[in-house]
């Protein structure tokens, strides 16, 4: 067997221009596919924990039927037992209680229709990062009451600033109309357009009393310490809490559309790595028949001086393997760094209106992030391994079946 190693080796170094044109294919495409699976797993990362942190955070518990229906009519109740269990849970990062509900904001003769979320100013900063996002003036506090927080674009068609008054209008869970004047108190910028001009915060206490609403609440946004662990920590909980009161919720369903460009944007990626992967078995697969062809004599004098066929073949493979294997080391070694520098250095896309406006659509911030996982290069060097050894299998076959007889008739 170390004999056919040494054998291979050297033949594969026969022909170092078609051998260094085949490495460098290979190595170009192990750098690529490390390259896009981690640019692709950073962006939908970031994506994802942009989204789930001005929206339903990583997990959601909320009433039955709630996200059916999205009313107020379908409650639950954040209890001493559930907060208690969320608190010594290790898997989840932070949780705050929501009130959502619609309303109209009038401002003077200028009325907007708006989605009012009710927060807990202190457990909001654990799960979201729309306290972060204040442009001017400040995030709710606790002990304040009648403030609100709006959206850039919302406060821009209402004409308010700072210390404007706004009315806020509704109907309360007890069907009466609801209605009072509340402060700005701050003013958010956020990446996605329909937020920006359509939302408004008020603290939990102001909301819980606005809507008559008593103790109840709309959901618990649960901020994940893994954002992969997402659904198996709604499973987690969801085992443990009574169906007929409260549900758990991992972003994918709270989310669906999100999660629906995920999977299209991942099956494209991985359409244009599965050309990349087809270009690289038949550079490879060239290669090898080439090199066999070249040396059919030589294969038929070592068969004729009693080298078993098998041998041959294992040589042949030992050739693919180590081609493959060359390649993927100096691939590696080319992309890890690569991509470790831009996961510290990420790319701002500021200058490109086009991409601003593409991330915006998804609630994120215009900047490609590029995550490093095990995966990403395990697969991909499985992925080229397993190519080179289906590319070399004809070629190894012809030379294993060559006939003496047939080399000495062509001398």
């Amino acid at each position: 067997m170390n004999l056919e190693w040494r054998l291979a080796w050297r033949n594969v170094w026969r022909n170092p221009r078609r051998t260094g044109l085949t490495v460098s294919a290979t190595v170009f495409a192990v750098g690529l596919l490390v390259l896009m699976s981690a640019l692709s797993t950073g962006m939908w990362e970031k994506i994802i924990d942009d989204s789930v942190s001005m929206g339903s955070g990583h997990v959601t518990l909320t009433g039955p039927n709630y996200l059916e229906e999205r009313t107020l009519e379908e409650f639950t109740y954040l209890d001493a037992p559930l907060a208690a269990r969320l608190e010594e849970n290790p898997a989840v990062a932070g949780f705050a209680p929501r009130v959502n509900a619609f309303g109209l904001l009038s401002e003077a003769d200028v009325t907007r229709g708006v989605m009012v979320i009710g927060v807990d100013p202190a457990a909001e900063r654990t799960v979201s990062s729309l306290p972060d996002r204040i442009e001017s003036g400040r995030f709710l506090e606790k002990g304040k009451t009648r403030e609100i927080v709006l959206g850039g674009r919302l406060a821009e068609i209402l004409g308010v600033k700072i210390g404007d008054q706004v009315l806020l209008y509704s109907v309360a869970y007890s069907l009466e109309s609801a209605y009072d004047l509340f402060s700005v108190a701050g003013i958010m910028r956020l990446p996605n357009p329909s937020l920006d001009r359509g939302l408004a915060l008020v603290s939990l206490a102001d909301a819980q009393a606005f809507f008559v609403y008593g103790d109840r609440i709309s959901e618990v946004a649960i901020r994940a310490s893994e954002a992969s662990a997402s659904t198996a920590l709604a499973e987690q909980l969801g085992s443990s809490l009574d169906p007929e009161k409260i549900e758990a919720h991992a972003w994918p369903e709270v989310m669906p559309d999100l999660a629906q460009t995920v999977v299209i944007d991942k099956l494209g990626m991985y359409m244009m790595l599965a050309i990349l992967v087809i270009v690289v078995a038949f550079g490879i697969f060239n290669t090898i028949l080439m090199a066999v062809l070249e040396r059919k004599r030589e294969f038929g004098v070592v068969l004729a001086l009693g080298l078993r066929p098998r041998a041959i073949f294992r040589i042949v493979y030992f050739e693919s393997i180590l081609l493959a294997g060359v390649g993927l080391m100096l691939g590696l070694l080319v992309a890890i760094p690569g991509v470790l520098y831009l996961q510290a250095n990420p790319i701002p896309l500021t200058n490109s209106e086009e991409m601003a406006a593409a991330f915006a659509m998804v609630g994120s911030d215009p900047v490609i992030y590029a995550k490093l996982i095990p995966e990403n290069p395990i697969f991909s060097g499985l992925t080229i391994l397993l190519v080179a050894l289906l590319a070399a299998f004809y070629p190894a076959v012809r030379a294993s079946r060559g006939k003496p007889v047939d080399v000495l008739r062509s001398l």
